[in-house]
């Protein structure tokens, strides 16, 4: 009834070929580059601990 949201097979976590290149014709090569990358430069920050520094660097709690 509805159509597959992902290209990823769920039991083997492994993009079939036949998907990469639907993704290919569909999407830019940037677009295809950006998601077939396998980077993990996650960085995690909280936006309180900013708001703070920039307090404490402003002479606030000083």
């Amino acid at each position: 009834m509805f159509p597959p949201l992902c290209f990823v097979n769920i039991t083997s976590g492994v993009v079939p070929d036949e998907s990469k290149k639907i993704m290919k014709d569909n999407l830019s090569n940037e677009e295809y580059n950006l998601i077939s990358e396998n980077k993990t430069d996650i960085e995690i920050k909280f936006k309180i601990v900013e708001v703070l520094q920039n307090f404490t660097i402003s002479g606030i709690f000083m």
